[in-house]
């Protein structure tokens, strides 16, 4: 249900933002709105808190936007406030930009690796990928030791977890599973 909402706002700012041949504005618009979100985590609490009047978010929300971005972007927030789907704001924004960066042709890829990775690994990475996918990658990496070795790439919504915290989950799953007679 989630993913339904999320893709339903993202493709009306989406459609709208071709319609109005506007696109890299309402991209630069919606990055700044996801820049500010994430500066301000509490922001989205703001507007989830159930004692604070739809009004009063409206009004916080027309203040805070309105001279930063256009008015198609800050009607979308609010219509999205007066459904009641405010957690759901970074998602929408971000699921838009997917479908720009789509448009254009490129894709956005996570390395997730335990150590530091060498240019020259990246680059490899990101040739493999742009083969398999017949697209350009945009290639993000974050390090995260807990993973222990291996790899974590997330392209679009697939994964493929090489790691071996990934293998040792998976078998500590199937170890779980097996029944003995």
């Amino acid at each position: 249900m989630a993913k339904l909402v999320i893709k339903r706002y993202a493709t009306a700012l989406f459609e709208l933002a071709i319609s109005d041949n506007r696109i890299e504005d309402y991209k630069s618009e919606v990055e700044l709105v996801i820049q500010l979100l994430r500066d301000e985590p509490d922001f989205i609490a703001l507007l989830q808190n159930r004692r604070i009047t739809l009004d009063e978010k409206v009004s916080l929300i027309e203040k805070i936007f309105s001279e930063q971005v256009s008015s198609s972007v800050v009607g979308l927030m609010i219509l999205i406030i007066k459904k009641g789907r405010q957690e759901f704001l970074l998602d929408i924004f971000e699921t838009f930009l997917q479908m720009i960066e789509k448009q254009k042709g490129i894709l956005k890829a996570t390395v997730t690796s335990a150590v530091v990775l060498e240019a020259r690994q990246l680059e490899e990475i990101k040739m493999q990928l742009e083969n398999n996918t017949k697209s350009q990658i945009e290639l993000d990496t974050i390090v995260d030791e807990s993973i222990i070795a291996g790899l974590i790439i997330r392209v679009g919504d697939k994964v493929v977890d090489a790691s071996i915290k990934g293998k040792m989950q998976t078998l500590k799953k199937q170890l779980a599973e097996l029944k003995l007679a």
